[in-house]
């Protein structure tokens, strides 16, 4: 199970600052919701709550789930006056109905398994309004599996720490187009020791039919799918 999360908790809150732009995130969301008058958003792996200003500021219903109580504490101290809760995607237990879902971050690519993915999208069927709206977005097999194996390097300096993350991706392929990430981190901070952590995730990508599939096996109609680059976005209505 990743660290990434949980131990690596702030780690990651102060990496992704450089590694994700979150406003321009936002602008992509909020120009679907828009579109499809969303007021109600269930942002499902929110994470440390980066995207939550965002919602609230353009006076969103906003609610942020998560799976690790480590990224919700950061969430909520970084956004007081927002709704998070920690919960499982595969087994949403909301007494309230949302107008659209969105799971941004690739967080979906850990549901490895079949089984994962089905109860994940009933789910969040049950949990979107009629005619809700799911955005999500998932790495691409094609291109995923092309560089697969290839080593990379991120580097961001956030205050007074340096950060170092060495990625190396194999093959798995034991539940789908899966890939195991082997992650070290050198954590380097002025008048201290240079930390070092490893991390292991298995990770999941998908072909565009193959999430065409789950998405009708499990009443959700395709309204639209961006590509780019490794990555698409799907955008789909509750049937």
């Amino acid at each position: 199970m990743t660290k990434l999360y949980s131990e690596l908790a702030q780690v990651y809150y102060e990496m992704y600052q450089s590694l994700f732009d979150y406003k321009k995130e936002f602008i992509f969301y909020e120009k679907y919701l828009n579109k499809y008058n969303c007021k109600s958003v269930l942002d499902l792996g929110c994470g440390n709550g980066n995207l939550a200003p965002y919602f609230l500021a353009s006076n969103y219903n906003y609610t942020g789930l998560d799976l690790y109580a480590e990224m919700l504490e950061i969430a909520r101290k970084n956004n007081p006056d927002a709704h998070f809760i920690q919960g499982d995607i595969r087994n949403l237990q909301l007494t309230e109905k949302f107008d659209a879902v969105i799971i941004p971050g690739r967080s979906f690519c850990y549901m490895t398994t079949n089984d994962d993915v089905m109860q994940a999208l009933q789910s969040i069927h049950n949990t979107l309004k009629n005619d809700g709206i799911l955005i999500f977005d998932n790495f691409r097999a094609q291109i995923i599996f092309a560089a697969v194996s290839k080593e990379f390097e991120n580097t961001v300096e956030y205050n007074n720490r340096k950060y170092k993350r060495i990625s190396i991706n194999s093959p798995n392929l034991q539940t789908g187009w899966t890939w195991n990430w082997h992650a070290t981190y050198h954590i380097e901070e002025k008048g201290k020791a240079t930390k070092t952590i490893v991390d292991e995730s298995i990770l999941r990508s998908f072909t565009i039919d193959e999430l065409k599939l789950f998405c009708q096996l499990n009443k959700f109609d395709i309204i639209e799918i961006i590509k780019d680059n490794s990555s698409f976005t799907t955008i789909a209505r509750k049937s």
